[in-house]
C-alpha cells in the first residue's frame, strides 16, 4: 500500500511539473499543439526521459515537437530581419530556370547556399531579368534555412533609407541600422550602381564594402554594370577578395527568352 501511495503522490508531482512547464509555453503554440496534437507528448510539449530503458517519472524534458517550434520561430525571426521583398516569396533554387548562359552563375550560387560556413564574395553582372536577383534572394532563404540570418538590399532604396534615418519610429537608429548591414554573416546588395551617383551614396557604399572585406564577411553582390562602370574603389574592393567569384551573365531577358518558345 504504501509504494502505491508513493507512486500517487509521484504522480501528483509529475503533473503539477508540466503544469508549470506549460505555462512557459506561449498561448498560440498550445493551441497549435491541441489542434494538432504531436503523436509523442500527445499536446503536452513535455516528456518523461528513459534512463536505462525505464521511464523517470520524476523529470521531464520539452519534447521534439518544441524544438520544431523554436525552430520555425527562429526562421520567421530571420526572415521578417532579413527584409525580403514581397516578390522574394515565389523565388528559389527549385524554381530556378536553368538556361545555358546561366548555368555558371546558378552552380556558384548554389556553392555559395551549400556552404554559408566559408567567406564568399560573388558579383553577378548583367542585364535585367536575367536571374541575377532570383539567385541572390535563393541565397539568403538558403542560409536562412540553415539557421544563419542574412541580410537583403536593395541598393537604390537602402541608401534613400539611410540617409533619412531609421530612428523616426524610436526603434532604430541610422547608425544602429548601419552596423546590422556591416556585421549581417551575409549581406546581398542588389542592383549595385544602380543608385543616385552622390558623394555621400559613394562613401557609404564603399564603407560598407571596406568594413566587410576586411571583417571576412560574406557578400553577394548584383549589378547591371560593368566593373570599369563602376566607382574604381569600389570594384577594386570587388576584384581584391581572394576566393571573390565575379561572373557575367550574357542572356537575353527572361521575358524575351520565354516569348521566343
Amino acid at each position: 500500500m504504501e509504494h502505491i501511495n508513493d507512486i500517487i503522490k509521484d504522480m501528483g508531482n509529475i503533473k503539477e511539473a508540466i503544469k508549470k512547464m506549460n505555462q512557459n509555453i506561449p498561448q498560440e503554440d498550445m493551441e497549435s499543439l491541441s489542434n494538432n496534437a504531436c503523436p509523442l507528448c500527445k499536446g503536452l510539449g513535455a516528456l518523461h526521459p528513459f534512463i536505462n530503458g525505464i521511464p523517470d517519472y520524476s523529470k521531464t524534458i520539452p519534447c521534439i515537437c518544441m524544438r520544431d517550434i523554436n525552430r520555425a520561430k527562429r526562421k520567421t525571426q530571420l526572415l521578417k530581419y532579413c527584409e525580403l521583398p514581397p516578390m522574394a516569396d515565389d523565388m528559389n533554387f527549385s524554381n530556378f530556370k536553368v538556361y545555358q548562359e546561366v548555368k555558371e552563375a546558378y552552380k556558384a550560387a548554389k556553392y555559395v547556399a551549400d556552404n554559408p560556413q566559408k567567406n564568399h564574395w560573388l558579383v553577378m553582372m548583367g542585364s535585367n531579368d536575367t536571374g541575377k536577383t532570383h539567385l541572390a534572394i535563393s541565397i539568403c532563404k538558403a542560409w536562412i534555412n540553415k539557421g544563419i540570418p542574412s541580410k537583403y538590399s536593395f541598393v537604390p532604396l537602402l541608401l534613400d533609407e539611410l540617409r533619412e534615418g531609421f530612428g523616426k519610429d524610436g526603434n532604430e537608429s541610422y547608425t544602429e541600422r548601419f552596423k546590422r548591414f556591416c556585421n549581417v554573416p551575409l549581406l546581398v546588395l542588389d542592383d549595385l550602381g544602380a543608385e543616385v551617383p552622390k558623394p555621400w551614396v559613394q562613401e557609404k557604399l564603399e564603407t560598407l564594402i571596406d568594413y566587410r572585406l576586411m571583417n571576412k564577411l560574406s557578400l553577394v553582390v548584383t549589378t547591371n554594370k560593368s566593373m570599369d562602370e563602376l566607382s574604381p574603389r569600389m570594384s577594386s574592393r570587388l576584384v581584391r577578395h581572394p576566393d571573390s567569384i565575379l561572373i557575367a551573365i550574357s542572356a537575353s531577358e527572361y521575358t524575351m527568352r520565354r516569348s521566343r518558345k
